[in-house]
């Protein structure tokens, strides 16, 4: 088990991996005495030991010098006294030789890259004196002048095809770096040498030993180096670990769903499912936010980042002994639970204070805000309660995983949770139903959809090399484009990145990394921006530059959670996403251009449950209604354009309040709600819903006749359709969920008083989306009839023969319809 002075960074050699190798784990490879060059005789421990012994009082030494600040004034940044007295032997117990060294000022493309030394060929180790930070620019220092040494290094490796692996150290810090192109997030590994030898922290030297030792970076290539076999290891293990992780947390929710049920005090809650008043559905969705909410404290504690910066020590020591997710953690690992509901009531408590209370300085706490903490968020729950035996289970699920292989449990790596899991588990959860037993004791199952639930969403989940290929070839010519603005930090800000099926937020928080990265740079003076810095500029990314679409109401709320996750910044609240990541079909809604040339004739055309007589004379009047439009009867322009402008304006106005405060985020989601509810914009969706609404409503006798008129007389806001018309768009809209980017994202899509001046004829409106990102095309659509109805329609997917299509018949569901809207 790893100290808190060795960190990896964005994955790097996670510490499972460190754990394993401290273990001296026989299924890792390289961990035998002989790879690290002793005899096979002798003990590794030995030889650590001997290496800690002799290291111990160079520290003392030097530290003593630093804090004396008997610098010479040659030697003022102690660049010499560094190597000399400490970076030398501290390498040579690591199995660095001296002569295996050589100067390593290198060109490469042109370009000078002053790194202090390279060990071997393949191998740059950097080296600079105690007082020069890694993460800053240092004028005057060779290796550091102009661009911090972590950056140096960083963009060496990113750009040479010969060099894999690096180290660059200032005696104080040592990291571990490989070559990370895709540059969506900082990646290393980090030894606290400063921490190790002040603390006398001698399990994490044991580390530093074992991994940081030049056996573990020779190869030839170096990709065959050991540290590249772990790093692969790693990332196998990280897999199988994802697969563990799901299951996890299918678990915590059968355990929560099987203890709000059971508990004696919860009759509301049962009877509320008993008779109808809450659906199972609604149930389970209440248990996954109460999921988001345990990963999301599960998340921003181990990263330090969920208690207000400026809160006391005391109120921290309070948090972290009563209310902490830690001690749950470890109260989960120790004991099974009682019967009693205390441990959930201090749950409540941290939700309320991050959410409608306002916060709670007793315990360190800030309010967060934001639906994930709004009492509504869980409001099908009412007042349920659990007991702590089905809660510690539930932690106990989401925070260790057993690893049958080894036949071990290990904990999980919070600290380092990525959008790759929390993508993992979205799309195993898209596949989840909530079973629901009957009885006065109700009992609680998940179970998977018998039919293809995961591909009628749209729900493919991307692997992170693909999305790293994609980012390069649609985000980086824009970014790139930006710093060469005027105002390159401006213009970055102004980049607006869309994922119109955008599921957990895979595409958006690397996009948000990338961007985020060139602001910090920016800011930083080409510097390697620190991590507060980073995290800043990541937050100011994610609420202006990304906007996400998806028609699955639960990836919506899980895209929120994962970007929240990404932003969250100690001591502000979260950021206001309502407006930028929304619910509906980004393939089915209409625009400008559509809407003032009218409903086509085409959209009347006999499907399977279609009346042809209906349909036939539904054209016909279509046909004569656009007559009339074309011959200038009626014009677009009128209402429409006031009604986009409207919108437009009030939408820009959002993102000018600061949610930097709980008091600009309210004001954000005021002004966005009261433009939801506004004249312009109900009208408005309710015209665009009409014009769409022709193509699928059923064409009886018996159903609203939805044509051109119908949207016509939408459009104007002097008048309006009958009940039953209205009552059928909305649940046609509702179905199909139209989505209209006009209306959804105004100040995006701005249409023009006159739809001549548009820059964008085809649609009608001008301006638009800075870059869209998404999936590939992974698949064809196949209409199969029984993983279709699966879900829909149990009793079509068991009937076979005629008697399923005679069932299919009256659904008025067949193939064409089902492959032009699925």
């Amino acid at each position: 088990m790893t100290g808190g002075a060795v960190v990896s960074r964005g994955g790097l050699l996670p510490r499972e991996i460190l754990d394993r190798l401290s273990a001296r784990s026989p299924d890792l490879p390289g961990t035998a005495p002989t790879d690290y060059r002793l005899v096979e005789s002798e003990r590794i421990a030995d030889a650590v030991s001997r290496s800690w012994n002799r290291l111990v009082p160079l520290w003392a030494d030097l530290a003593t010098t630093l804090e004396a600040k008997a610098l010479p004034a040659n030697d003022r940044h102690a660049t010499t006294l560094t190597r000399d007295r400490w970076l030398r032997p501290l390498l040579e117990e690591l199995g660095f030789a001296r002569s295996e060294f050589t100067r390593g000022e290198i060109t490469l493309e042109d370009r000078s890259y002053p790194v202090s030394h390279l060990w071997g060929a393949s191998v740059p180790v950097h080296q600079l004196g105690a007082e020069v930070p890694l993460d800053r620019r240092t004028p005057g220092v060779p290796g550091a002048a102009s661009k911090s040494p972590h950056g140096l290094v960083q963009e060496f490796l990113n750009r040479s095809p010969a060099h894999l692996w690096g180290i660059v150290t200032n005696g104080r810090l040592l990291r571990v770096l490989r070559d990370n192109v895709s540059l969506t997030r900082q990646a290393y590994l980090e030894f606290d040498l400063e921490r190790i030898f002040s603390d006398n922290s001698y399990s994490d030297f044991t580390v530093l030993w074992l991994c940081g030792h030049a056996t573990r970076f020779a190869g030839d290539p170096p990709s065959q180096c050991l540290l590249e076999q772990w790093n692969t290891e790693a990332a196998r293990a990280g897999t199988r670990a994802l697969d563990r992780l799901r299951d996890g947390v299918e678990t915590a929710i059968k355990k929560l769903g099987e203890g709000f049920l059971a508990h004696r005090d919860n009759a509301d809650l049962r009877r509320r499912l008993r008779e109808g008043e809450l659906a199972a559905d609604d149930y389970l969705r209440a248990l996954l936010r109460t999921v988001y909410r345990l990963l999301f404290l599960l998340v921003t504690e181990s990263r330090d980042l969920l208690l207000h910066p400026e809160a006391s020590e005391a109120a921290q020591a309070r948090y972290r002994a009563f209310y902490s997710m830690e001690r749950l953690r470890t109260l989960a690992a120790r004991q099974r639970g009682s019967p009693h509901r205390d441990l959930w009531e201090q749950h409540r408590v941290v939700a309320r204070a991050l959410g409608d209370e306002g916060g709670a300085s007793a315990i360190g706490i800030a309010p967060l805000g934001g639906d994930l903490w709004s009492s509504e968020f869980v409001s099908a729950l009412g007042e349920a309660v659990i007991d702590n035996h089905h809660l510690l289970a539930a932690v106990r699920a989401l925070c260790s995983v057993r690893d049958r292989e080894a036949r071990v449990t290990r904990p999980v790596d919070y600290r380092n949770l990525g959008v790759e899991e929390l993508g993992s588990i979205y799309e195993s959860l898209l596949e989840l139903h909530a079973e629901i037993g009957s009885g006065p004791q109700p009992s609680f199952d998940l179970a998977a959809a018998a039919g293809s639930e995961r591909k009628t969403t749209g729900s493919y989940y991307t692997p992170s090399s693909l999305i790293d290929r994609l980012l390069k070839s649609a985000l980086d010519p824009v970014i790139e484009e930006a710093e060469a603005a005027d105002n390159p930090e401006a213009a970055l800000l102004a980049l607006r990145v869309l994922d119109p099926a955008c599921g957990s937020g895979h595409f958006l928080i690397a996009a948000a990394h990338r961007i985020a990265n060139r602001l910090g740079c920016l800011r930083s003076e080409g510097n390697e921006p620190d991590p507060e810095m980073l995290r800043h500029a990541l937050r100011q990314v994610i609420g202006h530059c990304v906007y996400g679409i998806d028609k699955n109401p639960m990836a919506v709320e899980l895209c929120k959670v994962s970007l929240w996750l990404e932003a969250v910044e100690p001591g502000l609240p979260l950021n206001f996403l309502d407006h930028h990541v929304v619910c509906g079909n980004s393939l089915l809604g209409t625009t400008p251009k559509l809407l003032a040339d009218g409903v086509p004739n085409e959209a009347f055309k006999a499907l399977t449950g279609d009346d042809k007589e209906q349909v036939k004379k539904l054209r016909k009047a279509n046909r004569a209604e656009r007559s009339q439009r074309d011959q200038g009867m009626f014009t677009w322009d009128s209402p429409q354009a006031a009604y986009s402008a409207e919108l437009r304006d009030g939408f820009a106005i959002i993102d000018d309040f600061d949610d930097d405060t709980l008091f600009g985020q309210a004001a954000k989601e005021q002004r966005y709600r009261k433009l939801q509810e506004s004249e312009a914009a109900q009208r408005s969706k309710l015209a665009a819903d009409a014009w769409c609404a022709a193509f699928v409503v059923h064409k009886t006798a018996d159903s609203p006749a939805i044509t051109d008129r119908t949207v016509r007389i939408l459009s104007d806001e002097s008048s309006s359709v009958d009940e039953e018309t209205l009552k059928e768009i909305n649940r046609l809209a509702d179905e199909y969920q139209f989505l209209h980017l006009h209306l959804t994202f105004p100040d995006i899509f701005t249409i023009p008083e006159n739809l001549d001046d548009a820059t964008n004829k085809q649609c009608g409106w001008s301006g638009g989306f800075t870059c869209v990102l998404g999936n590939p095309p992974w698949d064809t659509v196949e209409f199969k009839e029984k993983e279709f109805f699966a879900v829909r329609c149990p009793e079509i997917t068991d009937a076979t023969g005629t008697y399923r299509k005679g069932l299919i018949k009256k659904t008025g569901c067949d193939r064409s319809r089902a492959i032009q809207f699925l």
